[in-house]
C-alpha cells in the first residue's frame, strides 16, 4: 500500500490544500475527503483518492494523505514530487517521513519548493510533537534553521 502523507507545519486552510491537490494532480474534487477534526465536510465519490485533514498533533496544521488510488490516478510519483507540488501551490512548509525506519532524517519542503533532509527531536516526536532540531543540508527556503550533523 502506498502512503503519500505530507504534514504541513505552517497554518494552511484545508480548502486551499484541497484546491492545490485538484490543480496539481487533476483529482476530481468529489474524490478528496476533507476531515475538519470533528466531521467530514461532504460525502465523497468512491474511490477516495486522497484525504485532507487537520493536523494530528502539535506542530502539524494540516495533512494531505494520498492512498493507493492516488498512486494509480497520478502514475505513482515519488513522495518528494507530491510534497513539492502541494507546498508550492499553498506556499506553506511541510515535512514528510523517511522511507525506512532506519533513516531518522525527515524531508522539509520550503514554501519556495527548496527541500532537504532535517532532523526532528525524536523524544518530542514520540510524544506527538514536531520539533525541528536543524537541517542536514542547506535549504534555501529555510535559512534560519541551524545545520546539524
Amino acid at each position: 500500500m502506498r502512503d503519500y502523507t505530507v504534514v504541513f507545519i505552517e497554518p494552511v486552510e484545508l480548502e486551499a490544500l484541497v484546491q492545490a491537490a485538484v490543480d496539481a494532480f487533476a483529482i476530481p474534487r468529489g474524490q478528496i475527503e476533507v476531515w475538519d477534526g470533528q466531521e467530514f465536510a461532504a460525502p465523497v465519490v468512491e474511490p477516495v483518492i486522497a484525504q485532507v485533514a487537520v493536523g494530528s498533533g502539535p506542530g502539524s496544521f494540516a495533512e494531505f494523505v494520498g492512498f493507493d488510488a492516488f498512486a494509480e490516478h497520478t502514475g505513482a510519483p515519488d513522495h518528494l514530487t507530491v510534497a513539492v507540488a502541494l507546498v508550492t501551490q499553498v506556499e506553506k512548509r511541510a515535512i514528510f517521513a523517511p522511507e525506512s525506519a532506519e533513516d531518522y532524517r525527515w524531508t522539509l519542503v520550503a514554501a519556495d519548493g527548496s527541500h532537504g533532509k532535517i532532523v526532528l527531536d525524536s523524544d518530542q516526536l514520540d510524544n506527538g510533537t514536531i520539533a525541528i532540531l536543524g537541517t542536514v543540508e542547506p535549504i534555501t527556503g529555510a535559512p534560519e534553521l541551524p545545520r546539524v550533523r
